[in-house]
This record gives structure tokens, C-alpha cells and sequence, in this order.
């Protein structure tokens, strides 16, 4: 995705002072300092991680080489070093996590070759009334609504961004008309249309709300994913899909909320042209036609999927005891592949040539996520760490909770909100059993912290993607993301305080 103010500056530099190629000679040279003069008073396998770590961590945050590539150096470079054995390191990236993600992008994905989603973002901002400020409120329920159970980069990307920009586009033509303009029927892209409260307040409301979504469901977002399985290999304890609904779906809603309240404060979208966008989304709705075979038997799927997963610890587990969440998305998986929608024809819900467009870099990312937190874990680096950071131990548990959501979430600005949760999360289980807090409430805190970063473009892939749509600007992002950070943070630590004793 290319932004378009940032681009020319990174084509004018110099080869030798661009980003990837610092990060590129950075990597390793900092890879070999450390390896070599062993810093920090902490034994030779934990000097062995720590180095293995800061080169992908300095690959991904400037990505020098593309990220599921560095993905692989923890394979290389933890079993080179002696630091754990080539199995220990490739066995992470077979976690039960792994593939929980992998039976929900298939489902993903068949909604989207049927366009279910499409007409589900459509009906639900059809539904929610005329006025920009309820069409504003719609955009951002529908989006997020699809991030809870689709990528929030694919609920971005292939669907919330183009309606968004053609209801834009609409927006302006009426205003056009009030003014005595001459509308137009032509729908711009997005960089050149005129910037309008409304518009401004539309785009920034699908970026934010994807990602707000995202981090209700253990598959909405990887950080989520992180935390579920290092928590299950670290501390043996099982978090389950209905689990971090109950903690995080609540988190979720209250913060849509309040986004959509600061968004309205901050931009005061403009009462023109209500009627004619919302006739806009009625036509685009109405040009779907009614429900096809496809898309109902996808439904069909996605709703007994998704019962399963909710009703697994009291319904299924009592008759099934190894029946996991990971099991009930892959029997989900594997069902569109043999549900027809044409059997004469031989036409099935998915065909296996669609598989080429997951996201099967998200997965490496999150094996080597899996395989850092082994290697410190085995190389006691997380002690050590967590030995570090206990001189803020006398400070009340509560401050605590909001300091290190504010070093999680202003971190993410600037880097992968998985490689964030990836490096944090052994940390905080080390932390937890130092200061003798529960590891969990910090892992989660880190969990929803690492969704939940809005000021910069490169924080989350919603906001890079509607940013590079060339209607927004930096300072539109910083100017309300600034604000919501910091009600992220309070609100964070709040639950991370109060409700995980309570859930978890």
C-alpha cells in the first residue's frame, strides 16, 4: 500500500539512507554486537535471544525484507545460536492458534467470493436511519460487526472503503447542489474528491471501528490470536473463543461508542444530503438482487461455525471432551469445500485455486511470534526482563496496568501491532509471577492494548489502508487518534484491573 505524501520522500532518498536499507545492514550488525559482548549481565542463551529478536524486530519495524520472510529468521537464528533446537523453534509455528486462524480465514474468504459480506455492510447501514450522524453510527457497527469474524485489513480494504468513498462522492454532489453547483454522476477515487467534515469523519470511521471489532473475537485480530497461544503453551491455560468474547465484545461495544461520540464532537459532520446517501446504499443493496444459493449456504456455515464456537464449554465439550475451538473452524473449513452450490456443475462453496489469496503471511508472523515467546521462556530472557521492569513494583497495581498499556499502545504506533503483542506477552507472563500479579490480566492488557492504536497510519493495517485512499492526512489521524489512545489506555487498564479476575 503506498501513501501517497509519504511516497515521494521515499523515492528521493538516497538508496543508502532509506528505511529498508538501514534496517536491512542494522539487523544483523546489532545481531552481532550482542552475540558478541553478551550486555546486560544476563546468561550467554538469553544474550543468544536477545540478539535473534532485536534483528527481526529491527526487519520488521522497517521492513527490510517483506515480514513473513523475517518471520522465518527464528528458525535460523534462535537454533544457530544454540539458544533452543531447530524442533523447538518449528514446533511453535504449528500451534493450535495457527490453525484456529487458518479455519476462520477460509471462512472469510468464502464470504467474500459470495459477497455476503458486502450485502451484510449494506443492510446494516441501510437500517440505521438518514441523519450523517446514524449513517456515521451505521458505517462504523457494519464495519464492525464484519472485523469481528473477517480480517480487518479484507473488511477495509474490499468492502467499507469503496462504499465509504462512493457515499463520499455522493455527500459532495449534494452539497454541490445546495451551493449551485452543478452535481456530478461520476463517482472520483477518493484523492480527489473535496475533503468535508462528513467525509473526513466516514473514512476515519471504517479504519477505527475495523480494528475496534477486530479485537472482539480470538480471530479478529492476531493479537488476540498471540495472547490465546502463548498463554495456552507458556502457561497451560486454555483460552477459549467465548472466553475473550465475554472480555473483549463489552471493551469492543463501549468503545465503538465513544468513538463515534469523539468523531462527531471533533468533526461535526454536516446535515446535507442525508436522504440521497442513504437512497445510495438502498440502490447498491437492491442491485445485489435478492439472496443467492451461494450465499445462503455460506451462511449456513458461518452461523454453525460460530454456534460452536459459542456454545463449545457447555454444550458440545460435555458430549465431546476434545472437541477445541480449533477443531470446529477446520470442520468448517473442510464443510466449504464439500458443500455444492451447483452439483452438476461441480461448484462448491470454495475451490482450492481461492486459497492462494489468504493471508498466509499473517500465519508465519504469528509462528514466529509463538517461537520468540518459546525461546525466552527457555532461555530466561523473560525473567530477566521482567526482573528489570520490577522496580515500578511499588507503585499502585492499577497505574501500573495504565503505564504499560501506554508503552503497548504508543509502541504499536510505529510498529506491527503483532510484533508488539509477539515481543510483550512472554515479557508480561514473567512480569506477572515477578510482581505476583496474574500473568493473564497483563497478557490480556497487552492483547486489546496492541489493537487499539490510532494516531499514525503504520499502526494498524485499517489505518494504513484508509490513509493510503488519499482523502485523509496525517494530521486528520493525530488530531481525534491522540484522544482515543489515551481513552484506550484508561479503558484498558480499567479491564484489565476489574473484569479479567472476573472472566478469566
Amino acid at each position: 500500500m503506498e501513501f501517497p505524501e509519504d511516497q515521494p520522500e521515499r523515492d528521493d532518498a538516497p538508496p543508502l539512507l532509506r528505511r529498508e536499507t538501514i534496517g536491512l545492514l542494522s539487523g544483523p550488525l546489532v545481531f552481532g554486537l550482542v552475540s558478541i559482548f553478551e550486555p546486560f549481565f544476563i546468561p550467554t542463551t538469553a544474550s543468544a535471544v536477545l540478539a535473534g529478536t532485536a534483528w527481526i524486530a529491527i526487519w520488521w519495524m522497517t521492513e527490510a525484507v517483506p515480514i513473513p520472510v523475517t518471520s522465518l529468521l527464528p528458525i535460523v537464528l534462535f537454533s544457530l545460536s544454540g539458544a533452543v533446537s531447530v524442533s523447538e523453534a518449528t514446533a511453535p509455528y504449528a500451534d493450535p492458534i495457527i490453525f484456529l486462524l487458518l479455519g476462520g480465514f477460509l471462512l472469510a474468504l468464502a464470504i467474500e467470493e459470495w459477497n455476503l459480506h458486502q450485502r451484510i455492510a449494506l443492510s446494516i447501514v441501510a437500517r440505521v436511519g438518514v441523519s450523517p450522524n446514524r449513517l456515521l453510527f451505521g458505517f462504523m457497527l457494519a464495519t464492525a460487526s464484519l472485523s469481528m469474524w473477517i480480517s480487518n485489513t479484507a473488511t477495509a480494504m474490499m468492502m467499507m472503503v469503496p462504499i465509504g468513498v462512493a457515499v463520499v462522492a455522493q455527500f459532495t454532489s449534494m452539497q454541490h447542489a445546495t451551493t449551485g453547483a452543478a452535481p456530478t454522476d461520476d463517482v472520483p477515487d477518493a484523492e480527489s474528491l473535496p475533503r468535508s467534515n462528513f467525509g473526513i469523519a466516514l473514512m476515519l470511521a471504517i479504519a477505527y471501528s475495523a480494528s475496534i471489532g477486530g479485537a472482539a473475537t480470538l480471530i479478529g485480530s492476531p493479537p488476540n490470536a498471540v495472547f490465546a497461544g502463548v498463554a495456552s503453551s507458556n502457561l497451560g491455560i486454555e483460552i477459549g473463543f467465548l472466553t475473550w468474547m465475554l472480555f473483549a465484545l463489552p471493551a469492543s461495544a463501549v468503545f465503538l461508542l465513544l468513538t463515534w461520540v469523539l468523531l462527531i464532537a471533533l468533526f461535526r459532520p454536516e446535515p446535507i444530503g442525508d436522504t440521497e446517501i442513504t437512497d445510495a446504499v438502498q440502490e447498491q443493496l437492491a442491485e445485489m438482487g435478492p439472496l443467492g444459493r451461494g450465499e445462503r449456504r455460506v451462511l449456513y456455515v458461518f452461523i454453525l461455525v460460530a454456534a460452536g464456537w459459542i456454545l463449545r464449554p457447555f454444550v458440545l465439550q460435555p458430549q465431546v471432551p476434545a472437541i477445541t475451538d480449533t477443531t470446529i473452524a477446520l470442520i468448517g473449513g473442510v464443510l466449504l469445500f464439500i458443500v455444492p452450490v451447483n452439483l452438476r456443475e461441480r461448484t462448491f462453496l470454495l475451490e482450492w485455486d481461492a486459497v492462494s489469496a489468504l493471508p498466509w503471511g499473517v500465519l508465519l508472523l504469528l509462528g514466529a511470534g509463538f517461537s520468540i515467546a518459546n525461546a525466552f521462556q527457555q532461555s530466561g530472557l523473560d525473567d530477566s526482563i521482567a526482573q528489570a521492569i520490577s522496580i515500578f513494583a511499588n507503585i499502585p497495581v492499577v497505574l501500573l496496568f495504565g503505564l504499560l498499556a501506554a508503552v503497548v499502545v504508543f509502541l504499536t504506533e510505529i510498529n506491527s501491532n503483532t510484533a508488539t503483542a509477539t515481543v510483550f506477552m512472554p515479557i508480561m507472563i514473567s512480569l506477572g509471577l515477578t510482581l505476583g500479579i496474574d500473568p493473564i490480566q497483563l497478557m490480556a492488557l497487552t492483547a486489546l492494548s496492541a489493537s487499539f492504536a490510532f494516531m499514525l497510519p503504520v499502526a494498524t493495517p485499517p489505518n494504513a489502508i484508509v490513509f493510503g485512499s488519499g482523502y485523509l492526512t496525517i494530521p486528520d489521524m493525530v488530531q481525534i487518534g491522540v484522544w482515543l489512545n489515551l481513552l484506550a489506555i484508561m479503558l484498558v487498564a480499567a479491564l484489565a484491573y476489574l473484569w479479567v479476575p472476573v472472566i478469566f
